[in-house]
């Protein structure tokens, strides 16, 4: 009940929640409105989304949007928020440009008896679950250092460990590669293209933590032109990409390069990290990996990821512009526990959970929203499809959210709850693949992300229960407990 009513009783969460309710309901409604509208209709879907893809855009570029808690003047002396998104979602834009454009040229390499394209396809949907959990354990390693921001203290620290770090981590790629071989039973020359593939954009990604730690965009977003630019200029030599997006990260390290050594992390801390990764990342990446499996990559690829891409964007979009206020917001809170009197500690308490809500639920909105700009665009284009795109859509919310909560609540110490919902939701997404038969065809997958949708939806208010009685009182999580405990 206190659960409800944090939404009803602020007005911005309550702004919030009226619009993701809305467009939630507008986008199930989609794939009905060739049957319920006249014919000629599907301009006017089209222009809809027109108009809702610029005022979103237009909501997420200027300053100050969505802001949490009402901060709008304090800034963190970088690029705009709206700039910032756009250079951290470089990847997104530069590959869904170039990919089209040099798929003809890799399906026409065979690469032991598999389509490259296949390869580099069942590589793509790997990386992401894959980076999730082998960049964690350098965070646990940066991590007492990321508080003062010394980004030369930070990159020798990051330097002594990556090495072994990158060697540790190889097993994870054996650990995606035997499901793979046993569902499409490829030859030994595939399958080792794909574990190298992987293994190069493992070392990729594990470079770019720098860029992020140091929220450095245009870093990061060098990586992925040169990235993309290797990928266009040569789409058939696929071990260039990653090791040139590599080289942009490496290079700026400069001196820190001279504290490379063999380091080797704790097993116990790194295979930790590991689990903890591998589970929080299934929640939002699992299912395309699933269902490779399950329909040996034979599947609609181009409806699934534009799809998923509303909550890519959304996902982004919180880190970028709205994380950066709630650890603001906690720094003032760890600041007021040690300095104020408890009345001025309650009320900014009360702020840091109210600002966590309104960025949960900014964030939904923003997601939403495009979810249902995206169904109304493929509606126009592709209508044979708009089923399965509003399933995949809508899922992909709900695996975002989720994967928000539970990073919530990760955040705030509660570590075991995250990975307990990632399992349930890797077992459900299992079984609504394997049991839903026929995942080749548009309907037969609609009917699989169907059904996640009800299971994750349910999973949502369990994790938002979770949530709100976690952040209801983070003086006392983040703190008060700890310090009870000793």
């Amino acid at each position: 009940m206190t659960s409800l009513q944090s939404l009803l009783q602020d007005s911005h969460a309550r702004h919030r929640t009226v619009i993701i309710i809305v467009a939630l309901i507008l986008t199930a409604l989609v794939p009905l409105a060739d049957t319920l509208l006249p014919p000629g209709w599907s301009y006017v879907l089209l222009a809809t989304g027109a108009v809702l893809v610029m005022a979103t855009l237009f909501m997420l570029a200027r300053p100050g949007a969505s802001s949490p808690g009402g901060d709008r003047a304090r800034s963190d002396g970088r690029a705009r928020p709206g700039a910032g998104l756009l250079l951290y979602l470089s990847p997104v834009i530069l590959l869904n440009l170039v990919y089209p454009l040099v798929s003809p040229a890799m399906a026409g390499v065979d690469v032991g008896g598999v389509q490259l394209t296949l390869v580099v396809l069942a590589s793509s949907i790997t990386v992401p679950w894959l980076a999730q959990a082998a960049c964690l354990p350098a965070y646990r390693a940066i991590g007492d250092l990321m508080v003062e921001r010394d980004m030369a203290a930070i990159t020798r620290r990051f330097c002594t460990t990556w090495p072994a770090m990158f060697v540790q981590a190889l097993p994870l790629v054996v650990a995606f590669a035997i499901p793979l071989w046993l569902a499409t039973r490829w030859s030994f020359t595939a399958l080792a293209t794909y574990a190298a593939l992987c293994a190069l954009h493992l070392l990729f990604v594990q470079s770019l933590i720098l860029a992020n730690v140091g929220s450095r965009r245009g870093l990061w977003a060098v990586a992925w032109v040169a990235y993309a630019a290797a990928l266009f200029a040569a789409p058939t030599l696929w071990w260039l990409p990653p090791l040139l997006g590599a080289l942009t990260q490496i290079v700026p390290m400069g001196r820190g390069l001279a504290a490379l050594s063999l380091t080797r992390l704790g097993a116990r801390d790194f295979s930790t990290d590991l689990v903890r990764g591998l589970l929080l990342g299934a929640v939002l990446w699992a299912d395309k990996f699933v269902l490779f499996l399950v329909t040996d990559g034979d599947f609609q690829v181009v409806i699934v990821f534009l799809a998923m891409l509303p909550a890519v964007i959304a996902y982004n979009y919180y880190f970028v512009n709205l994380a950066p206020k709630v650890d603001r917001a906690v720094t003032d809170l760890h600041r007021t526990i040690s300095d104020e009197p408890f009345t001025v500690l309650a009320a900014r308490s009360r702020r840091l959970s109210r600002t966590v809500d309104r960025a949960i639920l900014s964030t939904g909105a923003v997601g939403m929203v495009l979810t249902l700009v995206i169904s109304l665009l493929l509606d126009g284009f592709q209508p044979a499809n708009v089923l399965l795109a509003v399933s995949v859509g809508i899922a992909s919310w709900a695996f975002m959210i989720l994967t928000l909560l539970s990073y919530e609540l990760d955040y705030i110490g509660e570590k075991a709850l995250p990975q307990v919902l990632g399992g349930i939701h890797l077992v459900l997404c299992a079984a609504a693949f394997l049991l839903i038969g026929a995942t080749q065809s548009s309907t037969g997958a609609a009917l699989a992300y169907g059904a996640l949708v009800l299971a994750d939806l349910a999973l949502v208010v369990v994790a938002w229960v979770l949530y709100k009685r976690h952040w209801r009182q983070p003086e006392y999580t983040l703190f008060w407990r700890h310090a009870t405990s000793w």
